[in-house]
């Protein structure tokens, strides 16, 4: 669609002219473009889907989902028009902020945040077994190893690299971890700096609450933890000051399920790569069909990353126990 085209769309949904619609491009994400939308004196954020697929479903549940979320203090994102009528088109309301810098003072306000959406996580949760928790994760592992990316070539060394890692992770998950029941929380699952709004060293905003989803609370912690302890998103090597700062700013009631934190930061490592081994293929896909642009922060630094953690998972061990209390 094009910017008049969604000039005219947006006027409808908004029920003014078109020629008081005023749109400027913000960075999407893989799967949406997005457009701050001006009118008179309100502001919009909008996003505009690339696939035109009826999500009123999706949104019903959360706008939902967020308005407890507000409830309970905490700074989600909030739906105000959407309609069948254009089906790949949702307005939000618009709040002013930037992505996190990085810098070391943000990271307690996210830490905080994120070990509040965790803590209500765990109210509504579930156990699941250890065959349960890594069933999927040997799926991903035989797909990845006959997988083919819809006719594109896939990149032999990144797809080589990352079968190599999931083999790893999964033959120490499997030795490391206990027989016993896993909690598992439902949380935002893309908890990542593309998703918040910060003013100086406040949270504006939490957003993209269509990922919230059921998550083992071990890994969760892990991924997001090491996800904003890097000196620059997937930067690779982690700050140790940064994760001491995250890790020590959560709820101790989020470890209390910890068997052990020396066991926990054994396996933090691994634990930490998930998300990546998880995400692999559709990022794959992302940059083969649409986005080659994107082939070194979507395909390269992730895997850098987690070649980096697992290699080495001593150093970042003793991080994690110098971080957190002892037993």
């Amino acid at each position: 669609m094009i910017l008049q085209e969604l000039k005219h769309s947006l006027a409808k949904l908004l029920k003014v002219d078109p020629g008081v619609v005023m749109l400027n491009v913000i960075e999407g994400g893989l799967s949406h473009k997005s457009y701050r939308c001006d009118v008179s004196e309100c502001s919009y954020y909008i996003k505009l889907y690339n696939k035109i697929r009826n999500i009123s479903n999706v949104v019903t549940y959360t706008n939902q989902l967020t308005e407890y979320m507000r409830g309970r203090g905490v700074p989600a994102s909030r739906v105000v028009f959407y309609s069948s009528e254009f089906p790949n088109i949702v307005v939000h309301e618009f709040i002013e902020g930037r992505p996190p810098s990085g810098e070391l003072s943000q990271v307690a306000a996210i830490a905080g945040l994120y070990s509040k959406v965790a803590m209500i996580g765990r109210d509504h949760s579930k156990y699941l077994s250890k065959p349960e928790y890594l069933s999927p994760i040997q799926i991903i592992r035989d797909q990845l190893e006959t997988s083919q990316v819809s006719g594109a070539e896939i990149d032999p060394v990144i797809h080589t690299g990352m079968l190599s890692l999931t083999d790893r992770v999964l033959s120490a998950l499997e030795a490391g971890m206990r027989d016993e029941k896993l909690l598992h929380i439902h949380v935002h699952d893309d908890f990542t700096e593309k998703n918040i709004l910060m003013d100086g060293d406040q949270v504006k905003l939490l957003c993209d609450w269509d990922s919230c989803r059921l998550r083992y609370c071990n890994e969760h912690i892990a991924s997001t933890a090491s996800r904003f302890s890097t000196t620059r998103p997937l930067g690779g090597l982690l700050q140790q000051d940064k994760l001491d700062r995250f890790l020590g700013t959560l709820h101790p009631v989020l470890f209390e399920n910890v068997a052990g934190i020396e066991a926990f930061a054994v396996l933090f490592p691994y634990w930490a790569t998930l998300k990546h081994i998880r995400t692999y293929l559709f990022r794959s896909v992302v940059v083969h069909r649409d986005r080659p642009d994107l082939k070194q922060s979507l395909l390269s630094w992730p895997l850098q990353h987690c070649l980096w953690m697992i290699d080495n998972r001593q150093q970042v061990s003793d991080w994690i126990s110098q971080a957190l209390p002892s037993d």
